[in-house]
């Protein structure tokens, strides 16, 4: 009786086993279901209302997908002032209803789709509080969103709930991802490099109407440096922006603050847009740097300056 049970026992852990199994490798796209986002980041310019285009990878495989459904929400802060606090706000989001469908027809092998949308697409049928949505793009706060989220449907009827979104972010037209173009590095006068120390992309966000968030310096991609972008044209960099602005523990210096530090990088010449109205492809030539003093050497001591000519990546 004993061996009966044990066998059992050994029976139900493999059936168990293969049951979890089956279900993560269902979930994690193995025999179906499985969706790469082309496009986790959008970039919506306010005055311009599209149409912009998202596009996914469909993987097959045992399961098929036959369809894949879009869902939108849309995301915003809105004032929420306190007696400690009078600036505060809190995050918002609407309903959430359907943006695309995707139908599915060659189940056979992986497929590339792709869904084109505007601002009205956006905006249709969401409401925030049971008010809908402004009609005008003006309205929107730089750094609101709406959310794509995408739910496939395989021929054995399981909806799979991918973990990745698109997020289509309210910004200003030179928010996006930039690839490297040239560029050169000093340390105290020396030039370091003339291109290797960049990596191939990077990603400029919108802050305000003309401010702008760089991530990643050069060879330094967790470093963030915040810019502005006058009406004139000119690159500028704020010294301070929620605090002093430090790149690698020290302080940003600028061609406007700290001239003589950065004759090695052509401030004359430097520190403007390229506007491209046919392309898109708009390029920004930087020059910035920062100062390093009081280290145990002081032969170290100095600027460290970047030139660079960063050009956006249009899909």
């Amino acid at each position: 009786m004993k061996i009966i049970k044990i066998f059992a026992l050994i029976v139900l852990s493999l059936m168990f086993a293969i049951s979890c199994d089956e279900s993560e490798s269902l979930i994690s796209g193995v025999e179906g279901g499985l969706v790469d986002i082309n496009n986790p980041s959008v970039n919506y310019v306010v005055g311009n209302p599209g149409p912009y285009t998202a596009s996914v990878r469909i993987y097959q495989g045992t399961v098929k997908t036959t369809k894949l459904t879009v869902m939108k929400t849309f995301h915003t802060i809105v004032p929420s002032p306190t007696e400690e606090d009078p600036n505060a706000v809190i995050a918002v989001q609407s309903n959430t209803v359907l943006m695309a469908t995707i139908n599915v027809d060659d189940l056979t092998k992986e497929s590339f789709k792709s869904f084109s949308f505007t601002f009205d697409d956006l905006i249709a049928d969401l409401k925030v509080d049971a008010a809908s949505l402004p009609i005008s793009d003006g309205d929107y706060q730089i750094g609101d969103y709406w959310e794509f989220e995408y739910v496939a449907t395989v021929n054995n009827g399981t909806e799979v709930y991918q973990d990745k979104t698109t997020k289509v972010t309210v910004a200003t037209r030179f928010a996006g991802r930039y690839r490297f173009v040239e560029g050169a590095y000093y340390r105290i006068g020396v030039l370091s490099s003339t291109g290797d120390y960049w990596d191939p992309e990077y990603l400029i966000e919108s802050v305000d109407a003309k401010t702008y968030k760089m991530n990643g310096v050069s060879a330094w991609m967790d470093q963030i440096v915040y810019f502005q972008i006058e009406d004139d044209g000119r690159i500028t960099y704020p010294l301070e922006w929620d605090g002093e602005q430090l790149i690698n523990g020290q302080p940003l210096i600028s061609c406007e603050s700290n001239l003589s530090d950065l004759s090695t990088v052509h401030c004359s010449t430097s520190n403007y847009i390229v506007k491209d109205d046919v392309d898109g492809k708009d390029q920004l030539i930087m020059s910035f740097g920062y100062l390093t003093g009081g280290s145990a050497s002081p032969a170290d001591d100095g600027p460290r300056s970047f030139y660079q000519v960063m050009e956006k990546i249009i899909e």
